[in-house]
Formats: C-alpha cells, sequence, structure tokens
C-alpha cells in the first residue's frame, strides 16, 4: 500500500493540487472597485502565462523560459489560502502569503523549488520575475 511517508506526500500533492483548482473559484476583487467585470485568479494566471509567452521572445537568449512559466503559474498560489487583495485592500488589510505560501509547499515533493519561484517572484530578482510581474 505504501510507505507512511509515501502516503503523506500523496496527501500533500493532492491538498496543494485541490488548492490550486480552488483559484477557479476564487475571485480577484479589484472588479468591485471598477464597478463592473469578473476574474478568477485562475484566469489571470493564465493571461499572465500567455503574456510571459509573448513577452519572452524578445530576450531568447538570456531568458529561461521554463522558468518564467513557472514563476507565471505559481505566483498567485497563497491566494488559494489568503484570497485575492486589490490595491485598496493591501493598503489597510495585511495578508501573510509568505506564512500561506511555506504552509503550501512544506512536505510537498518539488515544495522548495515552487517557494523558491513564490519568493523569486515577489522579490523581482531576476529577469523572469521580472517578465513574469509585468
Amino acid at each position: 500500500m505504501g510507505s507512511k511517508k509515501g502516503r503523506k506526500e500523496t496527501r500533500r500533492l493532492a491538498r496543494f493540487l485541490f488548492e490550486g483548482a480552488m483559484l477557479k473559484r476564487t475571485w480577484r476583487t479589484g472588479y468591485a472597485f471598477l464597478g463592473q467585470g469578473r476574474e478568477s485568479v485562475a484566469a489571470h494566471t493564465f493571461g499572465v502565462a500567455l503574456i510571459g509567452l509573448v513577452l519572452a521572445s524578445r530576450f531568447q537568449e538570456e531568458l529561461d523560459l521554463e522558468k518564467l512559466l513557472k514563476l507565471c503559474l505559481f505566483h498567485d498560489m497563497p491566494e488559494a489560502r489568503t484570497g485575492d487583495a486589490n490595491a485598496v485592500h493591501k493598503r489597510y488589510v495585511t495578508r501573510n502569503e509568505v506564512a500561506a505560501a511555506r504552509d503550501l509547499t512544506r512536505g510537498l515533493p518539488g515544495g522548495n523549488e515552487v517557494m523558491e519561484l513564490i519568493e523569486e517572484f515577489r522579490a523581482g530578482s531576476s529577469l523572469e520575475a521580472v517578465i513574469a510581474r509585468d
């Protein structure tokens, strides 16, 4: 049936995938201030990945495309636990996305890489992270 460690890793993977899928039902909050429109965090993530892929063509020689797409894909994963906060919310409400990301990736096979990518995105510490943020 598998080792205890293997079962635990399987549960962590299932939880991570479930929470990632929750982003399809997690609404971005900025549209309330615009007065119309609606977009899920997952739809936003698709748009970020599409834009990142198109922008990457301008930096082919100096860019790691796989890393860029991972940054685009994982950048808002903590919002599965914190929800989305728009610019006004961020002025008044404190969310701990770093703790959410750590909890989300702890014990997850490949979790260290996901956490490092989220941190890199937040810091904007590489060309790939800058493009993903743009």
